[in-house]
C-alpha cells in the first residue's frame, strides 16, 4: 500500500492528543500534557482546562466546547481550530496552531493579546495570561496588581503556569522560578529541587519530579497529594490538588467542602488527562470522555457527552497505526508480520517500527505484535508512563525514575548510560534507534549509548526538550527552539534553521514542526519521505522512508512511500 497517497480522519476523533489544568504539560503521558510540563518534543494538543466555574476541552475536530458560568462570555469561543486551551477567572484563552492566541469573557485586559505574538503554551489563572514563546521567554498580559504578569526570563524557559495573583516557569534544567504575590509563599520553591512538571493553584504550587513523586509549596494546607503514589501529571487548584498515576488512576487531596478531593471511584475507568479549576476538578478517560466532580452550582461539573481530543499516528516502516481520542487503534499497511493487527483493547499510546508496532495502555501495560525477531515485540512487562518506539526496539519509563527497553542489542542500544545513585539523577525521555540511543536528564542533559562509529553519541551540551534517533545519526530540539544534528550523513546535511516545537527521526531522514504549525523535513528524500505537505499540524511521526502527522484539524496524511 502506498501510505503517501492515504489521508486518514478520525473515525471519532483524530491522532495527537493532550490537556491542561490551567497550566500543566506532563511528558508522561503521550496524550495529555498540559502547559505546567516540559514539552517532550513529540507535539501535543491541550485538550481540557477548568477555571473558576467553567470547563472547556477540544473536541476531535480541535474546536473549543465549554460548560458552566456564561455570565462573561467564558463559554462563547470563537471560531477555529485549537492546540491547546486554558481558563482564568471567568475567561478562556485558546491557542492555535500558528502561535496565535485569542482569549474570550473576562475582562478587556486578558482579551488584549499582544499583537503579533506567537506561542507555544498558555496558562491562565485569575486575571491574568501567560504564554511561553518558542526562544524560551515568556510574555503575560493581563492584571498585574502583584507582579503576576512581570515575568524575569533570565534563562530559557520550557513551561509556564499560572496561580491567582502568581506565575512559575519550569527550565528544562528542572529549575523553577515563580513571580508575583508571595503572602503565603508562593513564590518559595524548594530549594534544590528539580521537576519535569509544575502547576499552580490559587495559592499554592506543586512540583513532579522524575522519579514520579510530588512536592507543594504556598499555601499548603491539606494540598499535599497522598504519598506512596507514582505520578504523571497534577492538577493543583483552591487548596486542593490533584494527581494521574502511572496506572491509570486519580488521587486527590486537600479541602474537599465540595467533593473536589474525591473523584469518582471505578475499578475499570482509567485517565489520560486532568485539569482542576477553582472548587471542580475534571478528567478525561481513556475512551474519550470528561468525567468532572466537586462543585457545580455552574453546572461547570456537568461534562457534555462525546469524544474529546485528538489522538496520535504512529509511522511503521511500509505500514502505519492510527491511536483515536476514545483509546481504538487501527493500523494499515504492510501487515505480512502481523504488524497491522492490533490486539483488542483501549490504549493511550502507540508507536511503529520495523515490522512491528506497539502500543501503551492507560494503566501503564506494554503490549507488541508483529515480527519479533531479536525480541523487539517483546516488551517488558510492568508499568510505564512513557513509550518510545524506534526501527528494532523501544524504550520507556515506569514514571519512578525506573526504564526498560528492548528489542536488538548488538552494540548494547538496550543497556542507558548509567547515571548516579543518590542524587535524585533520572531520566524524563529516553529512546533508541536501531544502533544506538539517548535520554533526556532531568537536569536537561543528554547521555547516549551504543554504536559510536559515526558519532552519532556525541551529544552536544546544553538542555534539551527532545532527542531523536535514526540509523546512524542523533537529532535534537534545544530548550530555546534550536535544531541540532550530530553523526553520519546528518553532520554535513543542512538542518532546518528556527524555532520548534517537535522532532521526530526515521531511519535517515527527520522531520520537525515550527512554531507556525508548518512542518520542516531533511535528509534522505529518495522516496519523497523529505518532502511534506503543506498546511499546519500538531504531531509528526517519522520511519524509514515515511513520514505521518496530524493537522490542526484533526486529519491525518501520511507522505514517502514505504
Amino acid at each position: 500500500m502506498n501510505v503517501g497517497a492515504k489521508v486518514w480522519r478520525a473515525r471519532t476523533s483524530v491522532f495527537g492528543l493532550v490537556l491542561t489544568v490551567a497550566g500543566l504539560w506532563s511528558g508522561g503521558v503521550l496524550a495529555q500534557t498540559s502547559a505546567g510540563a516540559i514539552a517532550d518534543g513529540r507535539g501535543r494538543v491541550v485538550a481540557l482546562a477548568a477555571g473558576s466555574d467553567a470547563t472547556c476541552a477540544l473536541n476531535h475536530r480541535a474546536a473549543a466546547q465549554c460548560w458552566g458560568n456564561n455570565w462573561f462570555g467564558t463559554l462563547t469561543p470563537p471560531p477555529g481550530n485549537f492546540t491547546a486551551v486554558t481558563m482564568g477567572e471567568n475567561f478562556s484563552c485558546g491557542l492555535h496552531s500558528d502561535g496565535s492566541v485569542e482569549c474570550w469573557g473576562g475582562s478587556n485586559s486578558v482579551r488584549a493579546v499582544p499583537a503579533g505574538a506567537t506561542f507555544t503554551t498558555i496558562a491562565a489563572s485569575g486575571d491574568h495570561v501567560c504564554g511561553l514563546r518558542s526562544n524560551g521567554t515568556v510574555l503575560c498580559w493581563g492584571g498585574n496588581n502583584h507582579g503576576e504578569a512581570t515575568p524575569p526570563n533570565k534563562a530559557a524557559f520550557a513551561a509556564v503556569t499560572a496561580g491567582w495573583a502568581h506565575s512559575c516557569a519550569l527550565t528544562a534544567a528542572g529549575v523553577t522560578t515563580c513571580w508575583g504575590d508571595n503572602t503565603v509563599g508562593s513564590l518559595d520553591v524548594p530549594a534544590n529541587e528539580r521537576f519535569t512538571a509544575i502547576t499552580s493553584g490559587y495559592y499554592h504550587n506543586c512540583g513532579l519530579r522524575a522519579n514520579g513523586t510530588a512536592v507543594c509549596w504556598g499555601n499548603n494546607q491539606n494540598n499535599n497529594l497522598p504519598s506512596g503514589q507514582v505520578y504523571t501529571a497534577l492538577a493543583a487548584g483552591v487548596n486542593f490538588t490533584c494527581g494521574l498515576t502511572v496506572n491509570g488512576r486519580i488521587v486527590c487531596g486537600g479541602d474537599n467542602t465540595f467533593g473536589q478531593a474525591s473523584p469518582p471511584i471505578s475499578r475499570v475507568t482509567t485517565y489520560v488527562a486532568l485539569t482542576a479549576g477553582y472548587y471542580h476538578a475534571c478528567g478525561l478517560t481513556a475512551g474519550g470522555r470528561v468525567v468532572c466532580w466537586g462543585r457545580n452550582d455552574k453546572g461547570q461539573a456537568t461534562a457534555p457527552k462525546g469524544v474529546f481530543g485528538m489522538g496520535t499516528v504512529a509511522a511503521g516502516a511500509t505500514h502505519a497505526c492510527d491511536l483515536d481520542a476514545d483509546g481504538s487503534l487501527v493500523c494499515s499497511g504492510s501487515n505480512s508480520s502481523g504488524e497491522a493487527t492490533p490486539p483488542a483493547g483501549s490504549y493511550a499510546d502507540v508507536g511503529a517500527g520495523g515490522g512491528y508496532s506497539c502500543a501503551r495502555s492507560a494503566a501503564g501495560a506494554l503490549s507488541c505484535w508483529g515480527f519479533n525477531d531479536s525480541n523487539r515485540a517483546s516488551p517488558p512487562s510492568g508499568q510505564y508512563a512513557d513509550m518510545r518506539v524506534g526501527s528494532l526496539g523501544g524504550c520507556a519509563l515506569s514514571g519512578n525514575g525506573g526504564f526498560g527497553c528492548w528489542g536488538w542489542n548488538n552494540n548494547g542500544q538496550n543497556m542507558p548510560a548509567l547515571l548516579p545513585i543518590g542524587m535524585g539523577i533520572y531520566y524524563r525521555q529516553l529512546s533508541r534507534g536501531s544502533f544506538h540511543g539517548c535520554g533526556i536528564v532531568n537536569d536537561g542533559s543528554a547521555r547516549c549509548w551504543g554504536n559510536n562509529g559515526s558519532g552519532a553519541l556525541n551529544a552536544p551540551g546544553g538542555s534539551w526538550l527532545a532527542i531523536g534517533e535514526g540509523s546512524q545519526f542523533s537529532c535534537g530540539l534545544r530548550s530555546t527552539g534550536s535544531l541540532v544534528c550530530w553523526g553520519g550523513p546528518m553532520t554535513t546535511t543542512p538542518v532546518p534553521t528556527g524555532y520548534f516545537k517537535a522532532l521526530a527521526t526515521g531511519e535517515d531522514h527527520a522531520c520537525a514542526i515550527r512554531d507556525s504549525g508548518e512542518l520542516a523535513c531533511w535528509g534522505d528524500n529518495t522516496h519523497g519521505q523529505a518532502s511534506p505537505p503543506a498546511g499546519r499540524f500538531v504531531h509528526v511521526s517519522s520511519s524509514y522512508y515515511q513520514s505521518c502527522a496530524v493537522r490542526d484539524d484533526g486529519t491525518r496524511t501520511c507522505w514517502g512511500t514505504p
